[in-house]
């Protein structure tokens, strides 16, 4: 009989690596061929996978971001979170930081339609019309309602800001012309941090600021708060002449135009003012802005099609004096009330 050879030349067995018989040699030789295949397979699937997929992870949302500083500010903010959604919005509000704690979930509980809060800081029509522009230009087929928020200042002439000049999603809504000569008289744009002390929604909405924490403080005061913001603005609600026909006008009829071309009557709301604010801004003429802006929008309702909502004082929709950060801006409780009234009385706007 032939044997295998020996271990260490002795001839005694080596006990400890028995030989291996031809059953176990097909066990292993199956298992190694089936890894290799597993092999193969996992290497041609990466292969073909973009570099991306598989090293690059996802981008953080922009309503989650802790810092964001570009040279078009809150403008390109609101165009970024547009350019997220999953679909155009039904229903877009436009407006400046009064008209920011419009929650476009309230909308939608009134209404049924998707919202989005589009409102910016020192707002004029000009950013009404870029957005306007931007959003049919993004999804072609889509016919948003519109709401308007405005104040007796909305139609003061001024520069068209950073963002719509910085922001080539939205300075495409303008003339070259005009572009080149607001640049030529604007400094270079500083990029300021933005999300300091503010959270906004995906959608838009403004769901934390600095008015939030101020009423958390200890010793905080309404009346004194109402005291203080009355004293800062008193100034800026003195009547000071009439307003000339401006850009700001222009750009507004061109608006509403644009949304009248896809058959939807916009919304137009004047904003309320806190009540013991709107005595006192009263006494130094401001009424008589208030009633320059009524007849500007009554003039400019025979060119174009719009509803108006005069709510300055706050028992026109059943407001809170105590719903407010400051004489101007409304909380959120109020800013529901303003949406229950007019999709109460206007009915024609959400449909």
């Amino acid at each position: 009989m032939k044997h295998l050879p020996d271990t260490d030349g002795s001839g005694a067995r080596d006990e400890a690596a028995p030989a291996s018989s031809p059953g176990d040699r097909s066990w292993w030789l199956w298992w190694t061929v089936l890894l290799a295949g597993v092999l193969v397979a996992l290497a041609g699937t990466l292969a073909i996978w973009p570099a991306e997929a598989v090293f690059t992870a996802a981008p953080t949302p922009t309503w989650q971001l802790t810092s964001y500083r570009s040279a078009g500010f809150d403008k390109s903010l609101k165009a970024d979170l547009l350019d997220e959604l999953p679909a155009a919005p039904e229903l877009v509000l436009f407006g400046g930081s009064r008209a920011m704690r419009f929650e476009p979930s309230d909308v939608s509980d009134l209404t049924g339609l998707s919202a989005f809060n589009c409102s910016v800081q020192c707002f004029r029509p000009e950013d009404a019309w870029a957005f306007s522009r931007y959003l049919i230009t993004r999804w072609p087929d889509a016919d948003p309602h519109c709401i308007v928020a405005l104040q007796a200042r909305t139609f003061r002439a001024d520069h068209l800001r950073a963002g719509l000049l910085n922001d080539e999603r939205l300075s495409a809504a303008f003339p070259a012309r005009l572009l080149a000569k607001q640049r030529a008289t604007l400094p270079s744009p500083a990029t300021k941090e933005l999300l300091g002390g503010n959270h906004y929604s995906a959608r838009g909405s403004l769901r934390r600021n600095r008015y939030d924490s101020t009423r958390k403080l200890p010793g905080y005061s309404f009346r004194r708060q109402i005291n203080v913001s009355i004293r800062r603005l008193l100034d800026n609600h003195r009547w000071t002449g009439p307003t000339t026909v401006s850009r700001p006008h222009a750009y507004f009829e061109a608006t509403m135009r644009l949304y009248n071309d896809r058959g939807v009557t916009p919304l137009v709301i004047m904003m309320p003012v806190q009540p013991r604010a709107l005595r006192a801004f009263r006494e130094v003429g401001f009424q008589r802005s208030l009633d320059e802006l009524a007849a500007y929008l009554r003039d400019a309702q025979t060119r174009c099609r719009f509803r108006v909502l005069d709510l300055t004082d706050v028992r026109t929709f059943g407001g809170r004096p105590r719903a407010f950060y400051d004489a101007l801006h409304v909380m959120r409780p109020n800013a529901r009330l303003i949406l229950e009234y007019a999709t109460a009385v206007a009915p024609e706007c959400f449909r």
